[in-house]
Formats: structure tokens, sequence, C-alpha cells
């Protein structure tokens, strides 16, 4: 009997066993994940509306459209990451009287989440008292204009050079990334600034690298960024990958302030996509495919919304004009880049509506910006004036013009010549002058001239110099300042012919390589003061200290040269010589 009790046991488990398992139900495939990156770059402090050149009868921007634009768009997608390619300084005056305090209040208004550093992030210098312009009184601290929530915090200490760049960061809510600019060995990391930060949205893991152009020294005010090295681009990312390969991250962005465009495009419409030349260009090509899923770009002023291999580009011209964007998808795979793509970018052109220097009350209606019905953000605009009550008014009327005064960038241009004359004009002893096209940074317009025009044309505290230099020296200077490579210079009291096409260029710095800016473009039959240049003469040259300092790579020109006279502000001496004409500019 036991026998059998243990047959029919085995029999039972084997039964039991042999059992088929029960269906399995398929698990339901999950949705793609889906980012929208949101970019800008090169604000410069436009708190305030741009007619359009081409449509005067048109504005562009102003921070009240920008704040209300990225709002709308938040409201599509409350998860969108900003993020923005650098040069939010140097701008609006009530900007640049709070030394770039009230970017990072405009960034902080937009929610933005990091920035590149720009190289006019640096211009500043030292965190300072400042004066109002065109005011003898004393503004106080202009570092806290319009900060009054921070009255009661301890103030980092100043540094000597870039005191008010490293308070503004340090201010900020968000991080400023770069990952390439050292102090000696290591990397330059102030309170505020990482080299990469990490984002996370809808469960994935986004790292965003930030780098700064090499040029900074050439294009800030260099005394500001002595004791700083701005690393090659390329090495300094290579130096970072292992970290964030052991990040695990979902995907890899790239805020950047580097050189690089493609062929000239509209000004809110893309060309045909290309690898960009410069920096850009150097990235892409020598760094692995795929090593940056997005790069948010700034300094070129240039519209990029296009994808090169296996990495989209952005970069959305400036002031806050237009906003670009794309959209990444990831599936369970991770992400895929052929179901990510570029959003169009949105031009924020409307109707002009800033009263200005009207007095008038701005105008709360909503709109068409750039396609879109939106209201001005109330917030923006309580910003705007807490900082203009703060920095002071500019709304004197000093002048008139009879016609518009333009800028040319890559040519002699009549408001070049004008400033240019106000600078040889203010010392009755110089032979010649000097003004770089990069720093003239807007138009003088018909009609009445205020100073917030002339602050808008010349926003850099740049200090004028007269300089003694050898006619040698004056002949490397013009030959410098007519490659090409950062504009062509504006000059009075000289004549000069510039050739369209470089001839065999001069190694001025013995690196063994003909850069851009070593390029000859400057024709023979140079005349200072209607006689031909002599190289064995002395000169006095009126410039700023800006270029004096080596900026514009005008370094090797003023090698050894003496300053006999230092005069007021550019800015000032361009008040001064437009109050003193006695008929409309022009």
């Amino acid at each position: 009997m036991q026998r059998t009790l243990l047959h029919r046991s085995c029999l039972l488990a084997l039964l039991v066993a042999c059992k088929p398992p029960p269906p399995q139900v398929a698990a339901e495939p999950q949705p793609n994940v889906v980012l929208r990156i949101v970019a800008l770059n090169d604000f410069h402090g436009a708190l305030y509306e741009r007619r359009v050149r081409s449509d005067q009868g048109k504005a562009i921007g102003g921070l009240p459209w920008l704040a209300s634009a990225v709002e709308a768009l938040r409201g599509d997608d409350p998860d969108l990451i900003l993020l923005d390619g650098g040069d939010q300084f140097q701008g609006a005056w009530p900007v640049n009287a709070s030394q770039g305090m009230g970017s990072v209040q405009a960034m902080e208004l937009l929610g933005l989440d990091a920035s590149a550093i720009g190289n006019h992030e640096f211009d500043y210098g030292a965190r300072a008292q400042r004066p109002n312009a065109g005011d003898a009184g004393d503004a106080g601290d202009a570092g806290d204009a319009g900060d009054a929530g921070d009255a009661g915090a301890a103030k980092p200490p100043q540094h000597p050079l870039r005191g008010a760049l490293e308070a503004a960061v340090a201010r900020a809510s968000y991080p400023f990334l770069a990952a390439n600019i050292y102090e000696g060995d290591e990397r330059w990391l102030p309170e505020g600034v990482a080299p990469w930060t990490l984002i996370e949205r809808r469960g994935k893991r986004i790292g965003v690298v930030g780098l700064s152009t090499t040029e900074t020294p050439q294009t800030t005010v260099p005394a500001h960024v002595q004791g700083l090295t701005f690393a090659d681009p390329v090495a300094s990312v290579r130096r970072l990958l292992p970290e964030l390969e052991a990040a695990d991250l979902d995907a890899t962005l790239l805020v950047a302030h580097l050189t690089g465009s493609c062929e000239p495009t509209g000004y809110l419409e893309a060309g045909e996509p290309c690898t960009p030349d410069g920096e850009i260009g150097r990235l892409l090509t020598e760094l692995p495919p795929g090593t940056f899923d997005v790069m948010i770009l700034g300094h070129a002023h240039t519209l990029l919304a296009h994808r090169v291999d296996q990495t989209f580009l952005l970069e959305s011209r400036a002031h806050g004009h237009a906003l670009g964007g794309a959209e990444l998808v990831f599936g369970p795979d991770g992400l895929d880049l052929d179901a990510s793509s570029v959003r169009p970018v949105w031009g924020l052109v409307h109707d002009p509506v800033d009263p200005g220097c009207s007095g008038a009350a701005f105008p709360t209606d909503p709109l068409d910006v750039g396609g879109r019905m939106l209201s001005p953000s109330a917030p923006a605009l309580e910003l705007i004036a807490s900082l203009e009550a703060a920095s002071g008014s500019l709304c004197e009327e000093i002048a008139c013009a009879d016609h518009p005064l333009q800028r040319d960038r890559a040519a002699e241009s009549e408001l070049g010549n004008w400033l240019a004359d106000a600078m040889l004009g203010a010392f009755p002893e110089a032979d010649l002058a000097i003004q770089n096209s990069g720093g003239i940074r807007s138009d003088l317009p018909e009609g009445p001239i205020r100073r917030e025009h002339l602050q808008a044309v010349m926003p850099f505290d740049n200090r004028t110099l007269l300089v003694e230099l050898t006619g040698a020296q004056v002949r490397t200077l013009l030959q410098i300042g007519t490659s090409g490579a950062h504009g062509i210079l504006q000059v009075a009291g000289a004549h000069l012919t510039v050739s369209p096409e470089a001839h065999p260029g001069v190694d001025l710095d013995g690196d063994g390589e003909i850069a851009d800016w070593e390029q000859v473009r400057l024709c023979p039959g140079v005349q200072i003061g209607g006689q031909p240049l002599s190289d064995e003469a002395i000169y006095k040259v009126v410039t700023s200290d800006f270029l004096y300092t080596g900026g514009d790579h005008l370094g090797p020109a003023f090698e050894g040269a003496e300053v006999i006279d230092e005069g007021p502000l550019l800015r000032e001496v361009f008040y001064a010589h437009a109050q003193a004409a006695t008929e409309c500019l022009g």
C-alpha cells in the first residue's frame, strides 16, 4: 500500500509540473517621449524693440514680446528646455548701468535653464559704482540696480578684473557654462559657473555643455580676461567626454559662443543646410559624429536651423528677435534622430508700439507677433521700469538728423565717418582717428537724436586715447584693420583703398600660419592728412582703449606705442560732437 501511495503522489506531481503556463499578456508599447528645446542667443541687453532696417513700419523683438512668446511656448509645453548661446550682456543703457544684472533678471523672467558665456560677458570689468550717463549725480551701486530683493545679501568678493561678471553669475538662478576657460591649470569656475550641467525632464537625463570662443581676448577688453586661457574647444570636449559618458545621459546638448556660420541667409529665413566654418565646423568634423545631439550657438548673429549628420544646429540671430527650436523624440531604444526635427524659426516681428521717450504708457492690447496674438508681458514691463528708475533717463534731445545715418561693418559708412570725425575733433593735435566697425551697434534714425540713440550706437564704456605711432605701425594698424577679420576700420584723417581680394598675408604673430586677420587687402598709396604715409614719421592717432590693448587683433600695431593723452568715454565724445552741430546731422 505504501508503494502504491508513493506512485500516485509522483504521478500527481508530474501532472502538475506538466500543466501549461497561463497565456502571457503582451506588454503595451510605451509611448515616445518628446522634449522641446527652445534657443536664443546674443540677447545683448535688448530690453527694447527695434525697427526693422528694411521696413521701418515694422519692429522686432523687445523683452515684453520675447517674454510673452516664451510664456506662450511654455503654455504649449510646460516642460520645454530654454537655452542661451551667450552674450546676454552689453546693450541697452539700463542693462549696462546694472553691469549685466538687468540681463540676468531678464533671463530669469524667461525661465532660462542654462547659458554659455559670451565674450561680451567680460565687458564690464570690476564691479564698481557708476554714474548716470549725462548726469553728474551718483547712481549708487549700479550692480544692484533693480534688484532690491538682494539688498541685504552679502556680496561675493570683487575680482579686480572681472568682478562684475562674477557677481552677476553668482546672482543668477541658472548656470553659466564654460568647459574651456582656464585660470592656470584649473578650469575657471567661480560661483555660478560650471563646465556642464544636468537637466532632467520627463524622465530623461539631458547633459548641457558650455564653450566660449578662443577669440574672446580679442573681442572684449583684453585686460578683463588677463590670467584666463580660452582653450581649444575640440580638445576641451575630448577631455570632458569620459565624464559625460559616465553620467548615463539620454541626450547631450551644447550651448556655445563660437566662431562659424554658413553663407548669408535671409534675416529670418534659413538658407541651404551646410557645415559651418570656424570653431563650430571643427566640432562637427573632428569629434565623433553625434557627440552633441543639439548645438545652441551664438557669436555670429546668424541663423542656423538644420541638421548636420547626427547634430541639430540652432542659432537665432540676436537681440531677442527670434526663437529657434528643436523637438527630440525618445523611443524604446533611446533618442530617435530621424523622428526628431528642427522647429520653424519664430521671428518676433510686430507693429511698433514702444512709446520710448514720449512718456505714454506701453500699450497692453494683444498684437500679432510673428503670426501669433500676444499681449506684452506685464512682469517684463515692470522689470524694465525698475531698471530705468535705477539707471536714469537718456531721453534728452541733443541733435537731429535729416536722414538715417547707417553703419556698415564691411565698408566705409556714413555713420562710421561721423563717429571717426568726432574722435578726431576731440583731439585737435591728432593726425588720424580709428573706430572699429564691430563697436558700432546701431544706426542713427532720422529726426530728433537723443542720448538713448547714441547710447545704442556706442553701448561700450570704451575710453578715448591719443597714441603716438610710427608710420610703419600705422601701416600695420590699417593693414590689420582692413583684413576683413573684424570688419573694416572706420577712419578719419586718412585716405586709403582696400582690395576686395586678399594679397599674400604677413605672419605678424610668428606662429608660422597666416590667419584671417593677417590677410593683406590694403592697397599702396595710403595718405595721412593729404600726404603719403611715411614709415619713419611719427603720427598721433586717436583710438579706444579696447583697440589699444589688443582688441580686434590690433596688438602688433600698438606694441611699444606711447599713450600721450587720455580723453573721455567714446560715447561722451559723440554726445559733445552731436551737441556742437549747428545743423542736422547728414
